[in-house]
């Protein structure tokens, strides 16, 4: 299965919060992050030319390093490319992740 659905009618739908715990996914919403390897170098992903993901040393100061949870897509996001989100190649059958445009608002 490619992709699961929720329906949610119009006088059952919330107000999108954008900040706090997304109870949901268990993670903060619009709070930057990093993604940190547990292997023993501790590098981190940064988002290179707003598409592709690489392992790179940590750099606080680098923007392409943090990502956040956007509450209006429900996707991870580039601090430094705002419109792109976190994907996996293959409809999620793959090993690789890369980023693209997100222009969908689901609620």
């Amino acid at each position: 299965m490619a992709q699961s659905w929720k329906l949610v009618y119009t006088t059952d739908a919330k107000k999108i919060s954008t900040k706090g715990m997304n109870e949901e996914f268990g993670m903060h919403v619009n709070r930057p992050f990093f993604i940190v390897s547990k292997m023993w170098m501790e590098r981190v992903v940064e988002c290179i030319g707003g598409g592709n993901l690489q392992q790179r040393t940590l750099n606080r100061n680098s923007k392409g390093q943090q990502f956040f949870l956007d509450p209006y897509t429900n996707t991870i996001k580039s601090a430094q490319w705002k419109d792109r989100s976190i994907n996996i190649e293959g409809n999620g059958s793959s090993n690789n992740l890369f980023m693209r445009t997100t222009s969908a608002r689901w609620f």
